[in-house]
């Protein structure tokens, strides 16, 4: 493996790091009822995937109690 191969193998891990720390963070949003605004779902999402802006409509869940 080149230097150059083993330098983008590190930035991708990297990044994988990043988004599953997100989709963590995501999911702990989601258990705690916070759907939109930010921290929210919704904002874990836009920063995952900045081309989905716009196109959500979150419809958070109505708990009675």
């Amino acid at each position: 493996m080149t230097p150059e191969d083993e330098e983008a193998l590190h930035a991708r891990i990297n990044q994988l790091e990043a988004q599953q720390a997100i989709m963590t963070q995501a999911l702990i949003a989601a258990l705690q009822g916070q759907w939109v605004g930010f921290p929210s779902v919704e904002a874990h999402l836009y920063a995952l995937n900045p081309g989905l802006e716009g196109t959500l409509m979150p419809d958070p869940p109505v708990v009675n109690g």
